[in-house]
């Protein structure tokens, strides 16, 4: 359910002496500074991560110890996390 947005009763004359049209009372921005800063963090975590896929120049497998295979998916999965929780905060 959406509530309505609040004007202005009683709208305020300008020095012309005519009224002016009441506003919607609503944020200008949708995001702020620390939004903006979240989003930025979460793009360089996908950075990170999707490069850290590039890393290994032979085969990936589980027996040996690859940044690819260990801490790429955590790191990628942190970006995300980073992007929605940056996206949702208010």
């Amino acid at each position: 359910m959406t509530q309505p947005t609040q004007t202005r009763k009683n709208p305020q004359p300008t020095p012309t002496g005519r009224a002016t049209r009441p506003t919607p009372a609503v944020d200008a921005m949708p995001f702020r500074r620390p939004n903006y800063l979240l989003l930025g963090a979460g793009a360089i975590l996908l950075l990170i991560g999707y490069s850290l896929l590039l890393v290994p120049a032979h085969f990936v497998d589980a027996k040996e110890f690859s940044p690819a295979l260990y801490i790429a998916p955590v790191v990628i999965m942190g970006g995300f996390g980073t992007l929605l929780y940056a996206i949702l905060k208010r």
